[in-house]
């Protein structure tokens, strides 16, 4: 995949790949320096390649550490423009969608990305679960 082509649906992948793999360097390679992320479950945005790493990692090993089950899947959102694609996360072994998250690509980077409560969107579970 050439890096100027990177669409939603790739960068989806990556960050699922990401958790069911408990290793984000992939994704985060994929960010542009001043990306921002958004969480529905945090105050503060994250902005900048480095502030989102430190994040990133400090959750995945936080997962790691207590031994918790996180899944991550691919999923599009229901919408009147059919199928922008998404990941969805869910936790302790249940089909239940714990948040979807949305991703904005920009000159072959991700842009910003969001983490966002799934009470707020009608999203198909594609059945797909990168590793």
């Amino acid at each position: 995949m050439e890096n100027n082509t990177l669409t939603e649906s790739q960068a989806a992948t990556a960050y699922a790949q990401a958790w069911n793999r408990l290793d984000c360097r992939k994704f985060l390679e994929l960010l542009a320096k001043d990306c921002c992320y958004a969480s529905q479950y945090v105050f503060e945005e994250l902005i900048g390649r480095e502030k989102i790493s430190e994040y990133l990692v400090g959750k995945i090993q936080s997962v790691i550490a207590t031994r918790s089950k996180v899944i991550a899947g691919l999923g599009a959102l229901e919408t009147p423009n059919p199928g922008r694609d998404c990941a969805l996360l869910f936790q302790n072994n249940t089909e239940e969608i714990t948040a979807v998250i949305l991703f904005e690509v920009e000159n072959g980077a991700i842009k910003r990305y969001d983490l966002c409560m799934p009470e707020l969107f009608s999203v198909h579970n594609k059945g797909i679960y990168p590793v």
